[in-house]
């Protein structure tokens, strides 16, 4: 088995910036990414902490789930996080689909939005700890989730967030303070 390397490409625009980052699937990278991710929000936007934290579990549920379902242990798995000069955060996650029985992105999304559904009606109605994640935090945080086919891989995941008045610090929260910057 060939192990793949990390790596990283920063792609700037004028709309946008964009870090590549390609790694080994292996949890070993899900907390730096995790951590990571978080430093690029509080860096490079105005998202409030309480959001930072909620855009972090989004893209450590994409990436975990990667690693876990999507790419044999060493083979790659690709990271883009975008932001926008307005704010507003994209991030996409592809697997090489070499792990375990491959379905298609629409049955994927299909899956994420009738447990959505159901939990939503009773929240206890999943019983296994599977899609129980994707369904509640990713489809109710982002303002757009998708799966979709890959031409050279197998499978995108993507979640985009919109920067609006919500995702702002408000004043009590600016009183609070925010240990973060253990991390960063």
């Amino acid at each position: 088995m060939t192990e793949e390397k990390a790596s990283s490409e920063i792609l700037l625009n004028e709309n946008s910036k964009t870090m590549k980052i390609s790694i080994p699937a292996s949890m070993a990278f899900s907390s730096m990414l995790r951590d990571f991710i978080g430093s690029l929000i509080s860096r490079d936007t105005k998202f409030s902490s309480k959001w930072r934290h909620r855009i972090q579990l989004m893209a450590d549920e994409l990436i975990n789930n990667a690693i876990e379902h999507g790419s044999s242990p060493g083979k790659p798995v690709k990271i883009a996080i975008t932001i926008y000069k307005n704010d507003d955060i994209e991030i996409s996650v592809e697997d090489t689909w070499t792990w375990i029985k491959k379905t298609s992105a629409e049955d994927l999304i299909w899956k994420a939005k009738i447990n959505r559904e159901a939990m939503t009606l009773d929240p206890l109605s999943n019983k296994s700890i599977r899609w129980r994640w994707l369904a509640m935090i990713v489809l109710n945080w982002s303002d757009d989730f998708s799966y979709e086919n890959s031409p050279s891989w197998w499978l995108v995941a993507k979640i985009f967030k919109k920067f609006t008045t919500d995702c702002q610090e408000t004043n009590e929260e600016k009183l609070k303070p925010d240990f973060n910057f253990l991390i960063s």
